[in-house]
């Protein structure tokens, strides 16, 4: 990407003040852990990316997105780098964060996208402040596919290894 197009997504991003807009107390950082990623460094970071993972139809996900940090320069580099419609960019982009400031944040920064609260790690953890929809929506994304589905139809005639076999080929396959 050209260095007037990385120029163009920092401009985007200083849009918004670092840590702007939130308020973080001593006992809110212990409580969630959080740790904001300065515009310098999201840039730098995203100069070793391959841009081909931004491109249209590519999902972007962050499971803490924070006020959107990453994910503001991820809409702006397809909208510069690739010619997409912003409209269409936030179809790609998704994120979840633990505190509802932040989720509201990172819509008004983005101008949409698919922002929810919720906890990446404990999906099925309903959080105080979270909507029924919120909450609906992180089950049914971080929720494993049914075994049924999981399941591949064996072809006729052939019959199943056994886990032994199946084990000492993977072993065989490693050595």
């Amino acid at each position: 990407m050209s260095e007037e197009l990385w120029e163009l997504v920092a401009a985007r991003l200083d849009e918004h003040s670092y840590m702007d807009g939130v308020e973080r107390t001593v006992e809110r950082v212990r409580a969630t852990a959080e740790v904001f990623t300065p515009t310098r460094l999201v840039l730098e970071m995203l100069r070793y990316f391959d841009l081909e993972l931004l491109a249209p139809g590519k999902t972007v996900f962050d499971p803490a997105c924070g006020d959107g940090q990453f994910l503001v320069a991820a809409k702006w580099i397809k909208v510069y780098h690739h010619g997409m419609p912003e409209k269409e960019a936030l179809h790609d982009i998704y994120g979840v964060d633990l505190m509802r400031d932040n989720v509201d944040l990172c819509k008004r920064r983005l101008g949409g996208g698919t922002i929810v609260m919720g906890n990446s790690l404990e999906p099925q953890l309903c959080l105080p402040g979270q909507t029924d929809d919120e909450h609906e929506l992180m089950v049914r994304l971080f929720s494993e596919p049914s075994t049924d589905r999981l399941r591949k139809k064996r072809v006729a005639g052939t019959k199943r290894n056994s886990r032994k076999q199946v084990r000492e080929s993977a072993v065989a396959t490693l050595f």
